[in-house]
């Protein structure tokens, strides 16, 4: 893979990315927890959860791979 022509810029789009997911996570964790998701919703909410801790996944992976590429 050819590194990206503005490191600076991809790492601060992943960063966005990580940190949307994480607010999305509490905003379904207060939803659950405060008793105002409705019952129909919980399925959605679920898939949505999944879909956002895998952005965090993809993020923090990213981040030991190119710790690891540095120590080389």
């Amino acid at each position: 893979m050819t590194e990206h022509p503005n490191p600076g810029q991809w790492w601060f789009h992943r960063r966005t990315m990580a940190y949307l997911s994480i607010l999305g996570l509490y905003v379904i964790l207060a939803q659950i927890l405060l008793g105002g998701m409705p019952v129909h919703v919980v399925p959605l909410a679920q898939t949505l959860a999944w879909v956002f801790s895998a952005n965090l996944l993809y993020y923090y992976g990213g981040n030991a791979v190119e710790a690891i590429k540095g120590r080389q």
